[in-house]
Formats: C-alpha cells, sequence, structure tokens
C-alpha cells in the first residue's frame, strides 16, 4: 500500500472556491494558481506529503497510534465530480449505477468528497480524512487530507468536507474506495468510539467509484473569417493561444468528455457584407463538404463585424438537429458566433455547439424557444459543479446553465446527461473507437465512414439533399449536399417543386425549422430528387405563395466526396 495526496489540488482548490458561507463570490470562483491544459492534466503535479499513521506520545514517549475519530461523527455521504456532482457512497454503503445521478468518465480528473454529520456535543477539532483507492489490478492508494471540524459539512466550502483529487490516469473503470475519519492528536482518546464507525462503507470494504469504460470525444473546428465589409469594417478575429485555450477549457470542463479534438482552420476572407449567420451556415457547410470532415466533426465560424451583434444575434447555430447522434446530419453540425471579449466568446462557442448537439434554450432572459422540461427556475444549474481544469466550485444559482443568455454559464446535471449520449453516439464514429460499429472496408476518410450518404446516382436520390438558409431580410442561399433527413423529422407545410423547364418533375414536401438566437432565419432541408440532373429551377410552395429559385443560384455540393475519390483514384 502506498499514500500520498495530490498537493496540486489541494493548493489550487483552496483559491478557487467561494467563501465559507457559500454565497456566490465571482472575484474567487473562478481564480485558481494553476492551470491545466483540455486533457484535464494539471500544469504542476510535482510533490507528496505521506500519511502519519503513528506518532510518539510527548509525555510517556509510547507510541500513539491514530484510531477512528470518536464522539460520534459520521460519514454521511460521499461525492465524485468532474464537473457536476454524483453521489457514490450515502448511508453507508455503495450508490449502486441505477441511482446514480450522471455518468462518471474514464481518464478525467475528478475531486471526490466526504460529508460527515456531528452530534450537538462534538467537540470542535482537526480530523484526518483518508481516501483508500484500491486498483483493479489489487494495488491500493491512500489520500489524505486534514479538515477542522467544528459542524455539519457542507456542499459549498470546500474546506468543511473532506476532499481528495483523482488524477486522469488514476480514474480508470472498476477502482473502489473506502472512506476513513482519523483523529490526529491522542486528546481525545477518551471520548466514546463512534458508532457506527466513521467510515464508508460503514462494513470497512470497498464500493465502487463506478467508472464507466467510456470512450468520449468531441471533435472540433474554429474557422476564422478575416472579414470586410467594404464600408470601414476591416477586422481579424481574436484566434490568439490565450483565447483559444478558453475555448477548449469551457468546452472540456462542462462536456461529459475524456478528450477534446480541437483545431483552428486557416483563415478564410470574407470580403462582402454579412447580413446574418445564415450565410456563414451555408459556407461552413459546403467548407465541411469539400474539406471531406468526419462527420462528427463540430464547424464552427469566429467573425469580428464591428458590432455587439449580427442581426441581433451573437451567435446562431445552422438549427438544431432532430437526430444530432445521426451521421447523415452533419449539416448540422455547424454554427457560427462573434469574436467579442474572450470570456463571452467561449460561452458563446459552448452554446451554439450545444445547439449543434441537440439541445434547445433554457429560460433566463428571454430566449426563444426554451426547453419546457429543464427543471430549474431561471435557469440555474441546480447544484455545485466544479472544473476539472481550474478547479473552481460553482454556485448552484449564481451560475446559469449555459444554453441561457445569462452569465456566468455552468452545466448541470440535467444538460450534462442530456449531451452525454449524444457524444457517445458521435464517439463510435471515430477511428479509435474500441470495438465500435462496423465501417466500411478502409474507413479513413468521412466519405468512406459515412456508409448510404453519397448515393449511386451522384446526381441525386438517396443520400443527398438540398439545404437553404432564409434570412430574416428575406436573403436566400441554397446548396445540395451529401446526407439525410431521419424518417421522423417533421415536414411540411412547404413544398420544393422541381421544374425542368415547364415540367414539373417533383414536388418534396421540406423539414422546416426557425434558427435559433437573434431575430429568426429559417433552415430548409429536403431530400434531392434522383432526376436532378434535369431540373432547372427550384420554387418555394408555401400556400399560395411561391419563391423562385434558379438553377444557376444553387451552390452544389453533394457530389464532392465522389469527384474527390475520382480525383484520388486517377494516375
Amino acid at each position: 500500500m502506498s499514500s500520498r495526496m495530490l498537493p496540486w489540488i489541494a493548493a489550487c482548490l483552496s483559491l478557487a472556491l467561494v467563501p465559507a458561507c457559500g454565497e456566490p463570490s465571482p472575484a474567487t470562483t473562478d481564480d485558481a494558481s494553476e492551470s491545466a491544459s483540455s486533457t484535464g492534466e494539471p500544469s504542476d503535479t510535482t510533490g507528496t506529503t505521506a500519511i502519519a499513521d503513528s506518532t510518539a506520545d510527548s509525555t510517556t514517549g509510547v507510541e500513539w497510534e491514530a484510531p477512528l475519530a470518536r464522539g460520534g461523527i459520521v460519514v454521511d455521504w460521499v461525492q465524485a465530480n468532474q464537473g457536476v456532482g454524483v453521489r457514490i457512497g450515502a448511508d453507508g454503503g455503495e450508490v449502486g449505477p441505477t441511482e446514480r445521478a450522471a455518468p462518471l468518465i474514464q481518464n478525467r480528473v475528478t475531486l471526490v468528497r466526504a460529508f460527515w454529520t456531528v452530534p450537538d456535543d462534538w467537540i470542535p477539532r482537526e480530523l484526518e480524512g483518508r481516501l483508500i483507492v484500491r486498483y483493479p489490478d489489487g494495488m491500493e492508494e491512500v489520500f489524505s487530507n486534514i479538515a477542522f471540524v467544528e459542524s455539519d459539512a457542507f456542499e459549498g466550502d470546500l474546506h468543511r468536507t473532506f476532499y481528495w483529487g483523482l488524477m486522469a490516469d488514476q480514474t480508470v473503470p472498476g477502482i473502489k474506495y473506502r472512506v476513513e475519519l482519523y483523529e490526529t492528536t491522542p486528546d481525545y482518546d477518551d471520548l466514546a468510539e463512534s458508532d457506527p464507525p466513521p467510515m464508508l462503507p460503514v462494513d470497512g470494504s470497498t464500493a465502487y467509484v463506478g467508472i464507466e469504460d467510456s470512450y468520449l470525444v468531441l471533435k472540433a473546428v474554429v474557422v476564422p473569417f478575416v472579414y470586410d465589409n467594404g464600408a470601414g469594417c476591416s477586422t481579424t478575429p481574436d484566434t490568439s493561444p490565450e483565447t483559444m485555450q478558453l475555448f477548449k477549457d469551457l468546452m472540456y470542463q462542462q462536456n461529459p468528455i475524456d478528450r477534446l479534438d480541437f483545431e483552428v482552420h486557416e483563415p478564410i476572407v470574407w470580403d462582402t457584407p454579412l447580413a446574418n449567420f445564415g450565410e456563414l451556415h451555408s459556407f461552413l457547410v459546403s467548407l465541411r463538404i469539400d474539406e471531406d470532415a468526419l462527420p462528427e466533426t463540430y464547424y464552427y465560424g469566429l467573425v469580428d463585424v464591428c458590432a455587439g451583434g449580427l442581426n441581433g444575434a451573437g451567435g446562431q447555430a445552422n438549427g438544431i438537429p432532430s437526430d444530432p447522434v445521426d451521421p447523415g446530419q452533419a449539416y448540422a453540425r455547424v454554427s457560427a458566433g462573434l469574436s467579442l471579449d474572450p470570456d463571452w466568446s467561449a460561452e458563446t462557442f459552448v452554446h451554439e455547439i450545444g445547439h449543434s448537439q441537440g439541445r434547445r434554450h433554457v429560460a433566463c432572459d428571454g430566449e426563444g424557444g426554451p426547453d419546457p422540461t429543464y427543471p430549474h427556475d431561471g435557469g440555474d444549474v441546480g447544484e455545485w459543479g466544479f472544473g476539472v481544469i481550474d478547479f473552481g466550485l460553482r454556485h448552484p444559482t449564481f451560475y446559469k446553465d449555459y444554453m441561457t443568455y445569462c452569465h456566468p454559464t455552468w452545466v448541470g446535471t440535467w444538460g450534462w446527461n442530456k449531451v452525454y449520449p449524444v457524444i457517445r453516439g458521435l464517439s463510435e464514429w471515430d477511428a479509435g473507437f474500441p470495438g465500435g460499429a462496423p465501417k466500411p472496408e478502409g474507413g479513413t476518410s468521412a466519405a468512406e465512414r459515412t456508409p448510404g450518404l453519397v448515393a449511386g446516382d451522384v446526381d441525386g436520390g438517396p443520400g443527398t439533399l438540398i439545404m437553404g438558409t432564409i434570412g430574416p431580410d428575406g436573403g436566400e442561399r441554397w446548396i445540395t449536399i451529401p446526407g439525410r433527413l431521419p424518417d421522423a423529422a417533421e415536414r411540411g407545410p412547404m413544398r420544393l417543386e422541381m421544374r425542368a423547364g415547364n415540367t414539373v418533375v417533383a414536388s418534396i414536401p421540406a423539414h422546416v425549422q426557425s434558427l435559433p438566437d437573434g431575430d429568426g432565419g429559417t433552415l430548409v432541408v429536403a431530400p434531392l430528387p434522383r432526376d436532378w440532373s434535369a431540373v432547372t429551377e427550384v420554387t418555394r410552395v408555401v400556400g399560395s405563395s411561391r419563391s423562385t429559385i434558379p438553377r444557376a443560384m444553387i451552390g452544389e455540393h453533394h457530389r464532392s466526396r465522389e469527384i474527390q475519390r475520382v480525383r484520388a483514384a486517377a494516375p
């Protein structure tokens, strides 16, 4: 058995938390003396402190061995926190898998805390809390923490709990734990032994922490736009290492992932005035297709338009996918936001990709289309959160869900659980996913790893779509793309009438949804007819209203992957 504690997390947490009263303190809640990368690893993990199991009594010279804490103190419950708190022990034993509030992820820094209750006649004093961790190979480690116990524990004050930090490489499936509380001096040897004993589980066994055999990766590409509207606004967005690190840290901390693949794209020159984010969406959808991006990758545009909003929005997603784990809806894994204050821009990045993950708004400050099933009033996260990179606690009512317009933001258990199956589903498409879904032979490109999205007849048919974005000002952009609509996707009352000269080739009900954030805009998606090559114009029909889009105004990208294959096969 070895013994050590993690001084890096102890030092950082002692500086990064809210005051003992538990009230929010914006000046201290997020401060930390050390930072970490987006893998959740600390920047400095040197140093160890051994536990003193015994000492010599200064009056008798006889070696004194620390007993379990006396006087009636009880280990009430134990929590593991990787962003949101999950009870792993209560009522004297283990909290089983079906009773857990959220999944616990492997390879992610984890804060473990033990909470106590004391009787009315408790004598305040320092106690030592030990976390015994048993690994699947049988090895054990003991982590130590000293706390001054005066009254019952309180979740909002780190120093009114026992706490220990597990490194990412220590957080593996199959680990077990036990918590034990010990006296630190012989001054209280005459007190009665606590009954039940101050440990959890109380029978002295070890319980499962509950780390899942998970493989959870989120992939994001930030696309900066060098913007010039021709009227005096000429800008380059902030992609400095410091700001991009902030983007990465917020995304990693607020999503149930063990890996973030983050890339900053080469800048794109945009030299025409932007009226709305829909214009960027069409470009980004085309870009990800032309670059053969993997279907699980999110593309996010970043632009500075010399204003605090673009058509009333600071950011916008290209719709909210009806099935966010369908590879055929890669076009919905596109969003964009403004480059303003770094903290605000980073929050917007997390918010808009949240829409792409299938999340709706949470009501706090006039958000449109809020999710009526969100459980907490005012957008509160509802429980104490923990940052696995900055080591700060997040107050349950001061912090708001990241799908609100309020600040500062965090994630609660409800939001964490909402995106977990999405991240899990998309991670199965990663080349390294263990035992993942069968992939076509080769399986190295997006087209090869997205079966059924490129039709045998590349002029149209199954696996091809037409997508239009219609701005609030009536401006329209239309492109053809590989992809598919889920069978459950609602269609109508708009239909797209495809004409070859005076002949109607097809009349197709469209899937229509209002774009989230800002003053509106509409996303229109419909299957491309098999005989698309004959179509000369497309007419949007809603009741008696008709609007025609000439074929020449429709950017064609549904054949991009087939063209890439032909080029790759050429001598």
